[in-house]
């Protein structure tokens, strides 16, 4: 292979699709979101959602955790507060 040295003769530029499809995936969803530039430019013209299996108790799971960290955080500030006095 020949070694070649400076700028190329021509630089290929190839138009981007007009039409396309990403796939997303984390722990509990798989979402398919589908683009068509022709009809919206600024964003996906459909999104489809599936859930894996057990998605929805480890969601509902994740919210009652949430809470609960919420309750000790105003508890613990309340204690503080308290304190500070």
């Amino acid at each position: 292979m020949e070694e070649r040295r400076g700028r190329p003769k021509e630089i290929e530029h190839a138009p981007a699709p007009r039409k396309f499809t990403r796939v997303y995936e984390d722990d509990d969803t798989i979402e398919t979101w589908t683009f068509n530039l022709d009809k919206f430019a600024r964003g996906p013209i459909e999104v489809d959602i599936k859930f894996k299996a057990g998605a929805e108790k480890r969601i509902k799971q994740r919210i009652k955790e949430a809470k609960q960290q919420k309750k000790i955080e105003r508890q613990m500030a309340k204690i503080s507060k308290r304190n500070k006095k």
